[in-house]
């Protein structure tokens, strides 16, 4: 089973997609990133070493790199269940909508259930909470 390598240098993985976009060896490719290697060499920053060393032996074993991207989880204030503090939940299987689900609850650790969202899909669900309204319902 082939992994996938995830790494937080966006320009690094800009050049990685160049190097791989090209019909040439994997040395080519690794000496396409010599620049990084000159780069990161004297960098006090682990993180970016350990990028670079991840993506040439990506590279080497012909393993994915993908981005990596922060993720981020929205908090229902005040609200806490038998799970713990409930957050925004999404079944992985995007077979659901969004609800409302405690970070303890078992599925959330098997991974039927994300409460992890990048960026702008957390803003824009921010957004939604923060614009309802609440409305009588008639019977």
């Amino acid at each position: 089973m082939k992994m996938t390598v995830k790494i937080a240098d966006k320009e690094l993985f800009k050049m990685y997609q160049c190097a791989m976009a090209e019909n040439i060896s994997d040395w080519k490719r690794v000496a396409k990133l010599a620049k990084f290697i000159d780069k990161y060499a004297n960098d006090d920053v682990n993180s970016n070493r350990d990028d670079l060393a991840n993506v040439v032996d990506a590279i080497l074993n012909h393993e994915k790199v993908e981005l990596s991207v922060p993720k981020y989880r929205l908090k229902m204030n005040g609200m806490v269940g038998n799970n713990g503090q409930q957050y925004v939940s999404r079944r992985i299987d995007d077979q659901g909508g969004y609800f409302i689900c405690g970070v303890r609850n078992p599925h959330v650790c098997r991974g039927e259930i994300t409460q992890q969202f990048t960026r702008d899909e957390a803003e824009f669900l921010k957004d939604l909470l923060n614009n309802s309204s609440i409305q009588s319902v008639e019977e």
